[in-house]
């Protein structure tokens, strides 16, 4: 197999921002001359010599070409008598090319005593780096032995180690609006004890950047910040809850945090970085249902209970797709709610091994139109030791951005045929829904695309339903063009996420409405001495009632139930119907048993907040708790004396959770929905020498069948 050499940048934006603000720093001192050139001879003259002193000074300075901007390579004028060092920003770019700013080289003053090109270094006290100096290289100012202060006027990254080992810094301070710091930049500068910067910083240290500084272990509480950004986490805590003042997770700030089990991410958390979570022991993430996540870095869980054990195709966070997680799938359909493909997605999605090499069995990819965004090699499903990558070949819809980006980028895209229009011929008609039922029946073959654009109620399966569906299209019996299949969701996990942004939406907008609840018991089968009993400690908290919700009250929002179940592993089947402007929602999740004690396993296990994810539900240990307040629950084994009140086994089970809801397709605003579940409670045992078990029970049919229901309606859109 060919292996494909591509790079993805996805930084456009980024760059633009960049090359803005220079455009604008450059017209400045554009500006600054022509004034000076106005305001007569003298000044004419003072601009001349000032002209001529930066140059003078620019020639101290040797620079080289990176890849992206000028880089300051050496120094040989004079520092100033104070100790001070300055590196200076210039404006002597190539318009042709794409450098963007000045940086200083890897390792251009790494103090070496040895070296008398860098002797100056051992005189330097303050280091000044003037806006536009945005790169410090790795080692670019390691182990000078004077300096005791660090002022970046502007935005400015740092390399590994930048100042590792520099023993007298002690203030550091940082001007710009964002600053990046790599692994180690201040490693071994134990004195370093004052950080400044803007509170509203946008900030981020790789790991051990700053933890052996004297700032850092001085740091009196556990959550450790700069700006709004969580650098490191100082705690021990299995359960934590992000702050309201941080928005961003810095990178690896839970790394290799093996106490921590569960983390609830407020709303106003935006951003998750690289490795934020790696190697820890999290388990859980309870995100905020009002927040929204625009970026997670690459590995941020990587190799966690929470990552490992995700039940899921993809990895989704938010609107992101973080990381493909099978490689069995040669034709990999992403959902149609994705807009962000994160670095690295499909990376590692392979098989190896030292006779055959590598084995890739994913060979195309479906590009949604929803997709906007791209990271860095997100595409890429291996990045070999020369740096060139195998990407598979590219499927997206025309005159979508997926498809702008990526033939610009120069991967291989063919374009995916319009849902329902099987022939490709730009319209839905009569031979589409032909096509579709041959294809039903068996009478034609087709390939993955034709598939995809047949399936239009996106069960997996080509259907004589869909192409009825189809054939009402061309008729005209449904009101619903290709672009709105296109966005419909189908898959459980477009279901899943599409329901969660109208929940969403309601709770952000303060949209008040009706809570109805209504509990029964539906039905019992139980020795009839005691079902009286029985039927009462299932009928438990049981209540009906019917409340109102005006808009613009927390308590309207607290009670209106988010879905906090990301993964789909439990949905059991989800299927849409478009009817009238309106998606009609259902998923259908796997029963779920709360607890099954027995002699042999007398422990009760309560489940009940694994399925709170998904459904409101009376916790099983209010039926649990029931029964173990009557005087004859002794958990013991059978026994030949019938007098002995005794329970053997005990039983309770949610069956068939499910969602149903109404959404409107245009405006994106839910207009009812409906949470049920049922409970199968049984008890076997004895009580004054009566059998209470059930008929089935052994069988693992329940003694009573409870169903609880939630309606949500009445939203008060627009009111």
């Amino acid at each position: 197999m060919r292996k494909v050499s591509k790079k993805l940048i996805s930084l456009v934006l980024a760059f633009a921002l960049v090359f803005g603000c220079f455009v604008v720093a450059f017209a400045a001192d554009d500006a600054d001359t022509d004034a000076a050139i106005t305001t007569g001879a003298d000044d004419a003259e003072a601009a001349a010599e000032g002209e001529e002193a930066e140059e003078k000074t620019e020639s101290d300075y040797k620079f080289v070409a990176g890849s992206d901007g000028l880089m300051i390579s050496a120094f040989t004028g004079e520092i100033g008598e104070d100790g001070t060092f300055t590196l200076i920003a210039t404006d002597d770019f190539d318009k042709d090319d794409i450098r963007e700013y000045v940086g200083v080289e890897a390792a251009a003053f790494e103090y070496d005593s040895s070296n008398p090109d860098l002797e100056f270094l051992k005189d330097v006290k303050t280091i000044i780096v003037e806006d536009g100096v945005k790169e410090i290289g790795e080692y670019a100012f390691a182990y000078l032995p004077a300096l005791e202060e660090v002022i970046f006027k502007g935005d400015v990254e740092l390399g590994n180690a930048a100042f590792i080992s520099c023993p007298e810094l002690k203030t550091v301070t940082f001007e710009g609006d964002c600053v990046r710091l790599g692994a180690r930049a201040f490693a071994g500068c134990y004195k370093l004890a004052e950080l400044n910067a803007k509170d509203d910083v946008d900030f981020d240290a790789g790991k051990g950047a700053l933890n052996d500084t004297k700032w850092f272990k001085d740091y009196t509480v556990d959550f450790v910040t700069v700006g709004t950004t969580l650098v490191a986490y100082k705690g021990s805590d299995s359960v934590e809850t992000i702050p309201l003042n941080i928005t961003a997770i810095g990178t690896s700030a839970f790394e290799g945090n093996k106490s921590l089990k569960k983390i609830i991410i407020s709303r106003y958390v935006t951003a998750i970085r690289d490795r934020a979570f790696a190697d820890s022991g999290l388990r859980e993430v309870e995100f905020s249902p009002l927040g929204e996540i625009t970026e997670v870095g690459k590995d941020a869980f990587a190799n966690t209970p929470y990552f490992n054990n995700y039940e899921g195709e993809f990895f989704i966070i938010g609107k992101i797709l973080v990381k493909y997680m099978r490689i069995d799938v040669p034709f990999v359909i992403i959902p149609n709610t994705v807009t962000t493909i994160a670095d690295y997605a499909f990376d590692d999605c392979y098989t190896y091994n030292d006779q055959d090499g590598y084995s890739f069995v994913i060979t195309g990819i479906a590009i949604p139109a929803s997709v906007t965004d791209f990271g860095e090699n997100c595409f890429a499903l291996e990045t070999f030791k020369d740096g060139s990558t195998y990407s598979p070949r590219l499927y997206a819809y025309p005159d979508t951005p997926a498809m702008a980006v990526l033939e610009e980028e120069g991967y291989l895209v063919t374009e995916m045929p319009a849902m329902a229009d099987l022939n490709r011929d730009g319209k839905v008609t009569a031979a589409d829904a032909r096509l579709a039922l041959r294809i039903a029946v068996r009478l034609d073959f087709a390939d993955a695309l034709t598939k995809v654009a047949a399936d239009v109620d996106g069960d997996d399966f080509v259907t004589a339903a869909d192409a009825r569906f189809i054939l009402r299209m061309a008729v005209g019996l449904e009101d619903v063009t290709s672009i709105d299949l296109l966005y419909m969701p189908k898959t459980p996990v477009e279901i899943l996420m599409a329901y969660t942004a109208a929940v969403k939406r309601a709770g952000l907008m303060d949209v008040g409405y009706t809570k109805t609840v209504a509990n029964t018991i539906t039905g019992s089968d139980v020795n009839l001495q005691h079902k009286a009993k029985i039927e009462a400690i299932a009928s438990k908290s049981l209540t009906n009632s019917k409340t109102s919700y005006a808009s613009d009250t927390q308590e309207a929002i607290d009670n209106l139930v988010f879905p906090k179940l990301l993964a789909t592993g439990s949905i059991k089947k989800a299927n849409t119907k478009l009817i009238d402007g309106k998606y009609y929602i259902t998923m259908k999740f796997e029963d779920v048993e709360d607890a099954l004690i027995t002699v042999d396993s007398p422990v009760y296990v309560d489940t009940s907040s694994y399925l709170d994810k998904i459904i409101p539900n009376v916790d099983g240990k209010v039926f649990y708790d029931a029964i173990s307040s009557n005087s004859w629950f002794n958990l013991v084994a059978d026994s030949d004396n019938r007098t002995l009140n005794c329970v053997r086994k005990y039983a309770m089970t949610y069956t068939d959770p499910t969602i149903t809801a109404v959404i409107d397709v245009e405006t994106g605003n839910v207009e009812s929905i409906v949470l049920s579940v049922g409970y199968r409670f049984a008890v076997d045992g004895r009580v004054n020498g009566v059998d209470i078990s059930s008929k089935g029970f052994k069988t693992g049919d329940g003694v009573v069948t409870r169903l609880d229901k939630v309606t949500f309606s009445d939203f008060q859109w627009g009111k």
